[in-house]
């Protein structure tokens, strides 16, 4: 034990380890007590901030437009733009539904307004006139954020149609095998082309003292015709305007970039008009939902990856504790009586054992599927606990094989001991030190076996884990969001990678083979 409480790393290991049972044990009470009060009817866990924040309900509770960063990060315009027209859209749903009542639906325009709420942040306390006039103004200001934004796709076009007629001018005056004159004459032409009619669209919108006010796009249209010309010109076009005319682009570029920002940050006070932030222990714990980001349904992904340690751990516990308890027993009545026992011991974990590991788990949670169990947590106890007991029982097997040799073994079967009492009393208690590494063992295997059939579909379905995180964010993923994928790989990360520190010094510690 003192070689144990030196080792500095098992240490942090074991508070890290302690840490996660402690937001378990906290997560079961919540849940115990709310349980409890639902049943009795005396109070409601869920409306309190802090109690309620780790309830299974919340982590299915939308707190905010879908896939925000975290971290307080802001996402790039059009996705920060999205984001911020979810609150306009969702206000005026509701003033919809208010003003165009649907036949059947008796609750009031309070109530309504009241449904808006996004976890601890609550719509203001205006008359739905105040909100449509608020919401009026919002839509003015992502009207005139769209009219910038066609503004800047226009100009974008511009600069890639200028690229283009350089890049087929270079080819045509370095012509490589298989390049066609014609054709890329034809490209510069129709580029040229582009760029004079995208100009001419956006000339309302270029300032006074821009170089492109000024500018003659008659130049620009002679030579898209030129190109044809027999011999075509020298050089084809004008370098020197078509470098003004990208210079110029690429800093209006730069100014609508500027607009856009600015007009998305004269929005976000007109959200807090609809939505203001909470303020007090709410308002901190609104912040800490929001702390790791949204997924693609809005939810906390901090209170998802947060509650699905609570998952992992309890798949572990359960898992490890029947799996080397059974596997432990087995073993070592197999190793202390031999004969018939023994070898149908080691048929038995030999027969599991010639199964590919991950097959074996697929098909025994497999079996669950279309039964009433299918998607809680019982598949998953079911077919580790088949498959992880093979492990604990072949080491204590050989562990009782040289203990029933030892000395005060034999000596309590010359006093006239039992066989299950030398079993219960001297053979099982004296393997404690491998049930203690394989329980470790077995519980790091048990969140991993979790994460994978979860991932795969063959856990959870509903609610929150790991495996349904990393799931639901394959399509984030695509779209460069890893704020969901990141999260749950980093609190398995740590649990597991404590875990495995913990599970070397055990083993240091307690196993003979490695005691100094």
């Amino acid at each position: 034990m003192r070689k144990l409480i030196r080792n500095r790393r098992a240490m942090v290991a074991l508070g890290v380890i302690l840490l996660y049972l402690i937001v378990f044990v906290w997560i079961l009470a919540m849940q115990a007590a709310s349980w409890i009060g639902r049943e009795t009817g005396a109070f409601d866990l869920a409306e309190h901030p802090v109690l309620g924040a780790l309830l299974p309900e919340r982590t299915l509770e939308r707190v905010g437009a879908r896939n925000l960063p975290g971290f307080g990060l802001v996402s790039g315009p059009a996705v920060r733009a999205e984001q911020l027209r979810f609150y306009f859209d969702r206000v005026g749903e509701a003033l919809d539904t208010i003003e165009r009542p649907v036949p059947g639906d008796e609750r009031s325009a309070q109530d309504i307004l009241d449904g808006l709420a996004l976890a601890e942040r609550r719509v203001a306390d205006l008359t739905p006139e105040e909100f449509r006039a608020i919401h009026a103004r919002g839509l003015a200001a992502f009207d005139r954020q769209a009219v910038l934004r066609g503004l800047r796709s226009k100009f974008l076009q511009v600069d890639i149609a200028i690229e283009n007629v350089r890049r087929n001018a270079a080819r045509f005056a370095d012509p490589q095998p298989g390049d066609d004159p014609e054709v890329l004459l034809d490209e510069i032409s129709l580029s040229l082309e582009e760029v004079t009619i995208l100009l001419d669209e956006a000339a309302g919108a270029i300032p006074e003292d821009s170089p492109l006010a000024d500018l003659d796009l008659s130049v620009l249209e002679e030579a898209a015709g030129a190109v044809f010309d027999e011999p075509p010109p020298d050089p084809l076009y004008d370098e020197s305007l078509l470098t003004l005319i990208d210079d110029a682009v690429k800093e209006r570029l730069a100014g609508i970039d500027q607009e856009i920002h600015a007009e998305l940050d004269n929005i976000e006070p007109i959200v807090a008009e609809l939505f203001p932030l909470p303020t007090g222990i709410e308002g901190v714990l609104y912040k800490l939902r929001l702390l790791l980001g949204t997924d693609r349904q809005g939810r906390s992904i901090l209170i998802r990856a947060v509650y699905s340690a609570k998952v992992a751990i309890q798949v572990g516990v359960v898992v490890s504790f029947i799996a080397v308890l059974f596997g432990s027993i087995l073993g070592a009545a197999a190793g202390y009586f031999g004969g018939l026992a023994d070898h149908l011991v080691i048929w038995l974990y030999s027969t599991f054992s010639s199964i590919p590991y991950l097959v074996l788990l697929v098909v025994l949670a497999f079996m669950f599927t279309g039964s009433a169990v299918e998607g809680t947590l019982i598949p998953l106890y079911v077919a580790f606990c088949l498959t992880y007991w093979i492990g604990p029982c072949r080491v204590t097997r050989g562990e009782a094989l040289k203990l029933k040799q030892l000395d005060y073994v034999q000596a309590a079967n010359a006093l006239g001991a039992g066989k299950g009492r030398i079993l219960m009393r001297h053979i099982i208690p004296n393997t404690a030190h491998l049930m203690f590494i394989n329980l470790s063992l077995l519980f790091i295997g048990a969140i991993k076996g979790e994460v994978v059939l979860t991932f795969l579909g063959l856990g959870l379905k509903e609610g929150a884990s790991w495996g349904i995180m990393i799931n639901q964010s394959k399509s984030e993923v695509v779209s460069g969001f890893f704020w969901q994928i990141g999260a749950a790989t980093f609190f398995m990360f740590v649990l597991v990678l404590a875990f495995n520190v913990l599970t070397d010094a055990l083993q240091d510690a307690f196993d003979p083979k490695h005691v100094e």
